[in-house]
């Protein structure tokens, strides 16, 4: 209000019948400043009311008292504070408040635009008496230089309902106090006695403030003129978590079928699913405030499905940072050590010798703190990420943590724990190079085994059938194939005791701390009694079928039924190619378990290819050969070295059986089958080496070969690695090639081959069996006369008679010689019309009708 214009001395004094409302501020606080008066008044006696009146809650309705009954306001500087303060002092009937005169004269206000001086009133009184703020006249807010607004601190605005004066004289409109924020109150309705203060801006024009008496107020707050922006209701929170474990759950039940056709729409509606899932949690992050326990388990869960699902890398590292420092800050141990275990198994998908090096300080750590569960956590975690590392393994440091795990379960007497950790040995054992690896492996196989008859099924989980797998998987390394252990095998598979979704637990027997597991992010579990459980992934259910029957015809190779074990697997993993998981789970989780049954199905089949060849089937060799080359172009088989050294090495075989010499001896001379040094040690790349170079061996084993000088030689390179070859197969195939291409003498020859077949009946195998005595009757027998002759020859036509064609067609070779020889030609005739019918059978190059220049019968021709 400007006082150069006249207005009504009502409306300027504050009656209530012509109100005028001061201006309200725009953010809600009572101008900050010094009240200006525009004329000189004397200071009026304020009338003092009980101050035992009720206050409520709601809003009340305000009888403005009479116009005659109120005082007009008088103005009263006030000590203006750095940190604005309320004080209600006692209400006393007797007391009458102290009003100190303003020393500000009316000469002091300057003209509009101008900046004008303000003087402050230094008196204890009024510094005293600030919490009963006197009655004050309209002023004019001061203005205050441009620091002096920035700092000055803004107040909360609370309004004071008014007394209903209880008088018979005329009374004004009843008005109701709580108004909306929008609407203009009354300034006696909505200032506060309290806090005198005017807000800090700069304003252009003169206004007048007109207050009621504070008097006649009660300290009773009521809502403020202008409410805050309300904050976000929890209930929402809840909510939107709620709808991202939704969306999650869509996604997952839709990834099977995702990664199954591999549909642009299939994989955007899987994505846009997973998308608004963290993206409703990324919401909750940054949006609402939670404890910091509940932050920290929905930044472990956001930073695992930004890990699976994303590439981001600046998100994830700055999720799991502002994670793990939350972590700290709170004495989350738990969920600190969940996130650092997380934070290693990303780190080991770009750099695998960092994550393992990150491991290093959280083992310390919780072996310093006695965290045992957390330390079996942490090591296992090393062992599985030392044993994923491509080329050469990190066997000796999975080892060592494995050795270490054993110790701290030893003293805890967590039994479980130390079974599983001599399983897994064995299985690192059996991908060792070491010489006496297969010793070694049955000897931690026995030591879990022993553990293994204290334990129940339900305390070691799966562990149990990975102990058998791993068993018959090492008795097929040693050329000992064991019935006894397929069997055991064969039985607990049929037993429905396996995970659905491929996870299972290890009993933690005596857990210290119950706060360490209580949120892991899915590494520990609770077991029914309430103890702690390890948590292992590896295989589902469907799929312990399938690596059984592999496995099964594996040990029955060279046997009918051997070739039917490894059809039913191959079946088993093609219907699981063609349908999706019976399990939810992501498209990358999907993608990575069909590459699984991929690379079983490729092995199944590479075996069916052996046996076919064994058996002289060339159609279903040729066939499973054409299919292998197809799958090699693709994922997972691309690039990868090893599958294209074996299918090089079956393709060899099925032209050597067919009769193409040259081709198979021009793929067995290829630098894919290069000999490693003798102290290289042995893996499935040196075996496949070994057996082409032996295959090489009986080709050029002919003086008239053009390659026959490098017989020597290649022998020579043999030697150092067949002699006590861990396999007992190829350690017998080396000694029958030792003794059909090394001259010795007659005596030390006929002892070699006898010792040799020796070892290939103990073996079992029929064809090393056959090779032996039929080599035996021709080199020793071919030229005598008598019984000796005669029974070695029948000897190897029985042995002969259940093998492939090709052995049986040798056999039946000999035993003519030998039987016209000695005048049995009745025999020799029915061995002749056996020869004749089963030659037909043979390719052309392997019919025999060229003789060798010793004079010998061709093994191979």
């Amino acid at each position: 209000m400007d006082p150069r214009y006249n207005w009504p001395t009502q409306a300027r004094q504050g009656y209530p019948n012509e109100q005028y409302a001061p201006s309200s501020q725009p953010n809600g606080y009572t101008p900050n400043g010094y009240d200006m008066p525009y004329g000189t008044q004397p200071p009026l006696m304020q009338p003092v009311f009980p101050s035992s009146q009720p206050g409520q809650a709601h809003p009340r309705v305000v009888i403005p008292p009479r116009p005659s009954q109120q005082s007009p306001p008088h103005s009263a500087p006030q000590q203006r504070f750095t940190h604005p303060q309320v004080l209600v002092p006692q209400r006393s009937a007797n007391t009458m408040p102290q009003i100190q005169r303003p020393q500000v004269s009316q000469g002091q206000v300057p003209a509009q635009g101008t900046q004008r001086p303000v003087q402050r009133a230094i008196s204890g009184s009024t510094i005293g008496h600030r919490g009963q703020p006197p009655a004050q006249t309209p002023s004019k807010p001061a203005q205050r230089p441009q620091t002096f607004q920035e700092n000055t601190p803004k107040s909360q605005q609370r309004t004071f309902n008014t007394s209903i004066q209880n008088q018979n004289q005329h009374r004004a409109p009843l008005q109701p106090q709580g108004t909306p924020a929008h609407v203009r109150t009354p300034a006696g309705q909505s200032q506060s006695p309290s806090i005198s203060q005017t807000s800090s801006q700069v304003r252009s024009h003169p206004q007048v403030v007109i207050k009621k008496p504070p008097s006649t107020q009660l300290q009773t707050p009521t809502r403020p003129q202008h409410a805050p922006a309300r904050p976000l209701p929890a209930d929402l929170m809840v909510l939107i978590l709620s709808a991202a474990d939704e969306y999650i759950a869509a996604a997952r039940s839709l990834g099977s079928v995702a990664s199954l056709t591999l549909k642009p729409a299939d994989l955007d509606q899987y994505y846009k699913l997973m998308a608004t899932a963290m993206g409703c949690m990324e919401t909750v992050l940054k949006k609402y405030n939670q404890t910091p326990r509940d932050e920290a388990v929905l930044r472990l869960r956001y930073a695992s499905l930004l890990i699976e699902e994303t590439d981001n890398t600046q998100d994830i590292e700055e999720t799991l940072a502002k994670g793990i420092t939350l972590c700290n800050r709170s004495r989350l141990h738990d969920l600190k050590y969940a996130m650092l275990h997380l934070q290693a198994r990303y780190q080991f998908k770009s750099n695998h010798r960092a994550a393992l090096k990150l491991l290093d300080q959280p083992i310390k750590d919780t072996e310093a703190f006695k965290h045992i569960v957390w330390v079996y956590a942490f090591r296992f975690l090393k062992v599985s990420l030392a044993l994923q590392v491509p080329g050469r393994p990190e066997t000796t440091s999975a080892l060592q943590q494995l050795h270490a795990i054993s110790s701290h379960a030893e003293r805890q007497g967590d039994r479980a724990i130390y079974a599983t950790c001599y399983a897994l040995e064995a299985m690192i054992l059996l991908r060792s190079s070491a010489a006496d690896r297969l010793e070694q492996a049955q000897r931690a196989i026995a030591q879990a085994r022993s553990l293994q008859l204290e334990l129940s099924a339900k305390q070691l989980g799966s562990i149990s059938i990975l102990i058998d797998f791993i068993d018959v998987a090492c008795s097929i390394q040693q050329g000992q194939p064991s019935q006894e252990k397929l069997t055991a095998l064969q039985s607990k598979v049929d037993q429905n005791v396996k995970p659905d979704n491929g996870t299972f637990s290890v009993l933690i027997e005596r857990s210290s701390n119950a706060v360490l597991t209580f949120n892991t992010g899915g590494v520990f579990r609770k077991g029914e009694d309430g103890r702690d459980e390890l948590v292992f992934a590896w295989l589902p259910q469907n799929d312990f079928g399938m690596l059984a029957y592999y496995l099964s015809g594996l040990v029955a190779v060279t046997k009918d039924k051997g070739t039917k074990y490894l059809q039913e697997g191959h079946t088993l993993t093609q219907n699981a190619l063609r349908r999706s998981s019976p399990f939810p789970m992501s498209v990358p989780k999907s993608l990575a378990h069909r590459n699984w049954i991929k690379t079983l199905d490729w092995h199944i089949k590479y075996a069916l290819g052996i046996s076919a060849c064994y058996h002289e089937d060339k159609s279903t060799a040729k066939l499973a050969v054409t299919m292998l080359r197809e799958r090699t172009s693709e994922l997972p088989f691309k690039g990868l070295e090893p599958y294209a050294r074996a299918l090089s090495y079956l393709s060899s075989m099925i032209d050597q059986s067919n009769g193409l010499i040259d081709s198979a001896l021009t793929t067995y001379s290829g630098s894919e089958f290069n000999l490693p040094n003798a102290d290289a040690g042995t893996n499935f790349g040196t075996d496949i080496a070994i057996l082409a170079a032996l295959n090489r061996m009986l080709i050029i084993r002919d003086p008239a070969h053009p390659q026959h000088y490098l017989s020597q030689v290649l022998f020579a390179q043999l030697q150092p690695l067949c002699v006590n070859h861990p396999n007992q197969y190829i350690d017998c195939a080396f000694r029958i090639i030792q003794a059909v291409t090394q001259e010795e003498s007659i005596k030390g020859h006929k002892t070699q081959i006898h010792t040799t077949t020796n070892r290939a009946q103990r073996l079992g195998n029929a064809q090393f069996v056959s090779m032996c005595l039929n080599y035996m009757a021709s080199k020793f027998f071919a030229n005598q006369v008598g019984d000796q002759p005669v029974k070695c020859a029948r000897a190897a036509r029985n042995v002969s008679s259940q093998g492939p064609p090709l052995w049986r067609a040798v056999a039946w070779g000999v035993c003519i010689d030998t039987f016209q020889r000695n005048g049995l030609l009745e025999d020799a005739r029915n061995c002749q019309i056996a020869f004749d019918a089963i030659r037909e059978k043979l390719p052309p190059g392997l019919w025999g009708e060229v003789q060798d220049v010793d004079g010998d019968i061709d093994m191979v021709q």
